[in-house]
């Protein structure tokens, strides 16, 4: 699991802590401390932009192997240079050094070029999956984050109804009381 995975689920786990610590006030409606939750959802884009860190590393480290295959496919290429000039020196093996040189020249050159290519196709693979991976880390804690707040909605608009319910059994009961002292009045009138 990744760092990044870890803070996600570390996140996830705060946000359930939260809920479960919340005050419940009645059974569907939790009160939360606002500043936490706030803290939390925050957090979430600096989990997602770790995972895009780690494949921008792997773009270095890409980078890295390629100069490296660079300077071995150059250190050879001195060698057999190097072997070219002293068999040259020899006369009677003059044309089998060139031959043995230049073959040696295409050999290291293709697989140079083979590292280069598959050190290319490595990082690039990587860099694919670290951002399909930030994406879908990026998604769910959208949607995890959006589920929270319509959950939120949800509580919110159950709590308002039972304040209005309220307002209304007293404004109700204030009728009522009020109704005996004007049949009282219309009798002593």
């Amino acid at each position: 699991m990744s760092p990044s995975e870890e803070k996600m689920y570390d996140l996830i786990d705060r946000l359930n802590q939260l809920w479960e610590t919340g005050f419940h006030i009645l059974p569907p409606l939790i009160v939360v401390k606002s500043q936490e939750l706030s803290r939390i959802i925050s957090s979430f884009p600096d989990a997602i932009s770790n995972e895009i860190r780690d494949a921008h590393v792997i773009l270095r480290k890409k980078d890295d192997i390629i100069q490296d295959a660079k300077m071995k496919a150059e250190r050879i290429i001195a060698d057999a240079e190097n072997e070219r000039h002293r068999f040259l020196n020899e006369s009677s093996l003059n044309k089998a050094v060139e031959e043995r040189a230049r073959e040696i020249r295409e050999q290291v050159i293709e697989e140079c070029e083979a590292i280069k290519m598959k050190a290319f196709n490595e990082a690039e693979s990587a860099r694919l999956a670290a951002q399909e991976e930030a994406i879908k880390i990026k998604e769910g804690a959208q949607k995890y984050a959006q589920e929270v707040l319509n959950k939120l909605e949800g509580d919110l608009k159950q709590l308002y109804q039972v304040v209005m319910n309220g307002q209304q059994y007293l404004q109700d009961m204030q009728y009522q009381n009020s109704q005996p002292q004007q049949m009282q009045n219309t009798r002593k009138d």
